[in-house]
């Protein structure tokens, strides 16, 4: 059947195109003199796990070759023209307007660049619904300061008539607690920023309760509430979304294999969950893979599948999203 996907957790730096990928590496010379596309690809996409503080190593090499306007704008609008071609018609980006700061690019200037490439994709697929999610950064204390995590926060909400769409707290979840960031989501209530959390990724249940206790509707990951069952109720009782990437939190080794993964058993409780790429081009994978290993694995019918994107639609922090959760209710009806 065919029905609107509703995609809200991918990092535009970790979903950059093959194509794009090998073409600003040449520009740049990284890739080595005779060296193949494909043999350059295997060397940088991931094909085994790795811990979370590892697999942020690897943005390294993505966050460098998107250091001016031009590749921002051009990456927002390839990787949005592509998932709407593969059926997603609801997605929101997200990226880290610190990680693209030099002496010619500024966090403003990354943030309009990204969202011309955005308009310039909505331009072409009017249908579509996007928005885009900027990133504070939990890197350690003596990175991701917090004069450019406040800034993030103001830049949420100076942009969020222009498509920016809200706020996300993203990095290595391990590196600095997440209550440090409390002042922060302050200031994002204060401003009226919409905002979702990274936590009980790589982290425990009692990250997810502190998410929780910040009073948004959404969280990244998520998936080691199943820890506590405390915390797994309260997702249930308040509704909120988990926006899980199954072969990334294995990749990342948040869980100790594909099988033990935690979706199906936090779906059964209650919980909201949308289903997502995460990195697609650090991992290699597509939305469709994703839903596959799902069926597979863990035995998700089609039926769960357009309740999982009907959940996501409604908890989107995008405008004009009525049309796709009309779409998506039909579909769930007929099924």
């Amino acid at each position: 059947m065919e029905y609107p996907k509703v995609e809200l957790h991918c990092h535009m730096d970790g979903a950059i195109p093959e194509r794009l990928f090998i073409k600003y590496c040449r520009e740049d010379g990284l890739v080595p003199e005779g060296m193949s596309d494909e043999e350059w690809m295997k060397r940088n996409v991931m094909s085994g796990t790795m811990s979370l503080s590892e697999c942020m190593g690897l943005f390294g090499i993505l966050t460098g070759v998107l250091q001016c306007k031009e590749r921002l704008e051009e990456l927002c609008f390839e990787l949005l023209k592509d998932m709407y071609e593969s059926g997603s018609k609801l997605v929101e980006l997200r990226f880290s307007p610190q990680s693209h700061v030099n002496e010619n690019l500024t966090m403003e200037e990354a943030v309009e660049a990204v969202l011309r490439g955005r308009k310039r994709a909505q331009e072409v697929y009017p249908d579509m619904v996007s928005g885009i999610i900027v990133c504070m950064m939990n890197l350690g204390l003596n990175l991701g300061t917090v004069e450019n995590n406040i800034r993030t926060v103001e830049l949420a909400a100076e942009y969020k008539d222009q498509g920016v769409v809200g706020l996300d707290l993203a990095g290595d979840e391990c590196a600095t607690p997440i209550e440090d960031y409390e002042p922060m989501f302050a200031l994002a209530r204060k401003l009226g920023v919409k905002y979702t959390i990274h936590a009980g990724e790589s982290g425990s249940a009692s990250n997810v309760a502190f998410a929780i206790s910040q009073g948004g509707k959404r969280i990244g990951h998520g998936i080691h509430s199943i820890e506590d069952d405390k915390v797994v109720d309260e997702l249930v009782e308040k509704g909120i979304l988990l926006e899980v990437s199954t072969t990334s939190n294995y990749y990342s080794r948040c869980v100790p294999s594909l099988e033990e993964h935690p979706i199906r058993k936090l779906w059964d409780r209650g919980v909201k969950i949308n289903i997502n790429t995460d990195d697609p081009g650090l991992m290699g994978i597509t939305l469709k893979h994703e839903y596959e290993l799902l069926q597979r694995l863990f035995g998700f019918t089609e039926k769960e599948f357009i309740l999982s994107n009907l959940y996501a639609a409604k908890e989107s922090f995008c405008e004009g999203k009525e049309k796709i959760i009309a779409e998506l209710e039909e579909a769930y009806s007929r099924c």
